[in-house]
């Protein structure tokens, strides 16, 4: 009797740690992506005044909003640990700069590094992720009655960045193939420096903004294709 308990007990070991080591070993996840960004770049922008005479500077908010999507692939090397390749594009939208002056332009990341997944029998799976790459922001002023300028003299600028994410969220598990991931959100640190020459320029090299990402998660592999 004291044997036939033993065997049992090793088999619900043995069951019990390959149940907490089933996982997909490849996540795709396509999701929309929105950013709250504050550039304090050197293309702030100036107005030529009616009329002619030297720029100046336009006073108002130095924020952007920009909606878009992307996606993630997430190679899963055990249970807990993953590293997880990052894309997402988004387009600037409603942001003015003063004197009815609208900037429009386009964001893109390209980001890279290590994920913990905490992974349960519960339906409820958080994740925690750091990633390092980079960042490409193409901007333009387009303005109505006056013409936008750049401390260069351009309307227009583009520029690649270092960049760097840090946050997390969470996936609820619909079946061994699917989850959905109602939030994952992160802080985003880029550096896109100052070179403005100018005394009005903030010379600030880091911006900080916030990211938040929405989507479905896709599991192929391992466990999620019994």
């Amino acid at each position: 009797m004291r044997k036939y308990c033993v065997v049992v007990g090793l088999m619900l070991l043995t069951a019990g740690v390959a149940l907490s080591q089933e996982f997909p070993k490849v996540e795709t996840s396509p999701a929309f992506m929105f950013i709250r960004s504050s550039p304090n770049l050197d293309h702030s922008f100036f107005i030529v005044p009616p009329g002619g005479g030297p720029p100046v500077q336009v006073t108002g908010g130095n924020s952007f909003n920009c909606a878009g999507g992307g996606g993630t692939i997430a190679l899963n090397l055990t249970s807990l640990l993953g590293i997880a390749a990052d894309l997402g594009g988004c387009r600037f939208f409603g942001n003015t700069i003063g004197l009815g002056n609208t900037i429009t332009g386009n964001q893109f990341t390209y980001l890279f590094g290590p994920r913990i997944t905490i992974r349960s029998a519960s339906a409820f799976q958080p994740f925690f992720e750091l990633n390092f790459g980079g960042d490409r922001l193409s901007a333009s002023c387009k303005s109505g009655a006056n013409t936008c300028l750049t401390a260069v003299g351009s309307g227009t600028y583009s520029k690649n960045a270092f960049a760097m994410t840090v946050g997390g969220g969470f996936d609820i598990k619909v079946n061994k193939k699917f989850s959905i991931r109602p939030v994952q959100a992160e802080y985003l640190y880029t550096r896109f420096g100052n070179s403005c020459a100018l005394s009005v320029c903030n010379n600030n090299n880091n911006q900080n903004s916030f990211r938040l990402k929405s989507g479905i998660v896709i599991g192929w592999g391992g466990s999620a294709s019994k």
